[in-house]
C-alpha cells in the first residue's frame, strides 16, 4: 500500500532539504538521515529522479576497488533542474547572477546603466540581460524565476515605494519587468540590504548568529535586522531603513530630503561631498581610497569624521537592538575596514557602562551580495514550498 500523499510529499521535502545541506548520498544513508525505512527512502528517490529534481552518481572511485559485486548507487540533486536568478539594480550598475538547484552560482554580470535611472529604462535593459543569459542556456525554461533588489522600500505587490538614490516613488517595477519578459516569472522584489543579508548568512559562518545586524553602506544606508534567527520586516516594511534614523545635526547631503538622516553623515554622496568641503579632490571612491594612502589631510580628516560618525550610529543601533554581531558591507563599508579599530573604540563609548560590545567585522561578499542574495531568496523559497 503506497504511503499517504502528505506523508510522501513531506518526506519529499525532507530528502531535498537532507541532499542540499549533505550532498550526495546512498539511498541507505538517506534513510538513516530522515529515520525512514529503506523501502521508503526509495520510493522518495524513484519520484524524486522521475521528476528530475535528483539524479543518480556512481560511487567514488576509490569506494568501488572495495567493493565486490555490483558498484554502490549515490543520490545527488541535479544542479541543471532549474535556475534562480538574482538581480540588483543600483545607481550606477545593474548586476545579474544566477544560482542553481544546489545553491551554487552559476553566472554574474554587472552592467553600467546605460539609458539613465528612470523605472522604464531600467527594466528595459534589465530584461535584455535576462534574455540574453537565458540564450546561452540548453533548456532556457530551467529559469525558474527572477527575484530583484532595490535600493528602497518595496511592497508585497512588487512596486517600489521609495528608492531615493534612483529618485523613484511608486513605480510597479514587478509589472514593468513581467510585461517584458513573459517566459520567466517575476517572483518578487526585495530591499537590497534583505537581501546582501541572506547573501551574507549563507556565505558566512554554518551557524550564522540569530541576533544580528547587517549594514550595506553605498549610495544609501540600508539595514537588515535578524532576531530569534528570522528577518524583522516590520508592520509595512520599512523595518531596517536605518540610513533614515535622525542623528542629531545636518550631515553632508540630503539624499532623502531629511538633513540630520544618519546616511547624510556615511554614505557615499556624503563622504565625497564633505571631502570637496575640506579641499580634497576625488570623484569616486577609489580616488578617495588612493588619498588615504597617500596620506592626504582632508582625506584623513574625513576618514576621522565618518569613524566618529559611524561608531556613534553603531551605538545607537546597538542600543535598540542588542545584536551579538554587526555585519558591514558595500562599497563604502571600505572605510571601516581602514579605520575598524577607532569605529569600535567609538561604539564602546558611546554605550551604558556594562551593555554588552557587539563584535563588528567586514562582510564576507562583495558588490555582487544583494544579487546573490536576491536568487537565494527564490532557491530557498523553492526549496520550502516543494510538497
Amino acid at each position: 500500500m503506497s504511503m499517504p500523499l502528505a506523508v510522501r510529499l513531506m518526506n519529499e521535502r525532507r530528502a531535498l532539504q537532507a541532499l542540499l545541506q549533505d550532498g550526495a548520498m546512498s539511498r541507505a544513508a538517506l534513510a538513516r538521515r530522515l529515520e525512514i525505512t529503506r523501502s521508503t527512502a526509495s520510493s522518495i528517490v524513484a519520484n524524486l529522479v522521475a521528476d528530475g529534481r535528483v539524479k543518480e552518481l556512481s560511487a567514488p572511485a576509490e569506494d568501488d576497488a572495495q567493493r565486490t559485486g555490483r558498484p554502490g548507487i549515490r543520490v545527488a540533486l541535479d544542479p541543471d533542474h532549474a535556475l534562480f536568478l538574482g538581480a540588483d539594480i543600483g545607481a550606477q550598475l545593474i548586476r545579474l547572477c544566477a544560482v542553481d538547484y544546489t545553491g551554487a552560482l552559476r553566472h554574474g554580470d554587472a552592467q553600467p546603466l546605460v539609458g539613465g535611472q528612470g523605472p522604464e529604462a531600467v527594466a528595459d535593459q534589465l530584461a535584455r540581460m535576462v534574455a540574453d543569459y537565458r540564450a546561452t542556456l540548453p533548456r532556457p525554461d530551467a529559469v525558474a524565476g527572477l527575484s530583484v533588489a532595490v535600493p528602497g522600500v518595496v511592497d508585497a505587490a512588487g512596486c517600489v515605494s521609495r528608492a531615493p538614490p534612483l529618485g523613484w516613488g511608486q513605480v510597479a517595477l514587478r509589472d514593468e519587468l513581467q510585461a517584458r519578459l513573459p517566459e520567466v516569472p517575476v517572483v518578487r522584489l526585495v530591499n537590497d540590504a534583505n537581501a546582501f543579508a541572506v547573501a551574507e548568512r549563507h556565505a558566512g559562518e554554518p551557524s550564522p548568529p540569530d541576533e544580528a545586524l547587517y549594514i550595506l553602506i553605498d549610495e544609501g544606508v540600508g539595514g537588515c535586522i535578524f532576531a530569534g534567527g528570522r528577518m524583522v520586516e516590520g508592520a509595512g516594511g520599512f523595518a531596517g531603513e536605518i540610513g533614515h534614523m535622525p542623528f542629531g545635526r545636518p550631515g553632508h547631503g540630503t539624499l532623502t530630503g531629511l538633513p540630520e538622516a544618519f546616511e547624510n553623515h556615511v554614505a557615499r554622496g556624503a563622504v565625497l561631498t564633505h571631502l570637496a568641503r575640506c579641499g580634497g579632490t576625488a570623484d569616486t571612491l577609489g580616488a578617495l581610497s588612493t588619498l588615504l594612502a597617500e596620506g592626504d589631510p582632508a582625506a584623513r580628516k574625513v576618514l576621522a569624521t565618518w569613524s566618529s560618525d559611524f561608531g556613534r550610529g553603531l551605538a545607537v543601533l546597538a542600543t535598540l537592538f542588542n545584536p551579538s554581531e554587526i555585519v558591514v558591507g558595500g562599497a563604502v563599508a571600505m572605510l571601516f575596514g581602514q579605520t575598524r579599530a577607532a569605529c569600535r573604540s567609538t561604539l564602546a563609548a558611546h554605550l551604558m557602562p556594562g551593555t554588552p560590545v557587539p563584535g563588528v567585522r567586514l562582510a564576507t561578499l562583495g558588490a555582487e551580495a544583494p544579487s546573490v542574495g536576491a536568487a537565494r531568496l527564490l532557491h530557498e523559497a523553492a526549496f520550502a514550498a516543494h510538497a
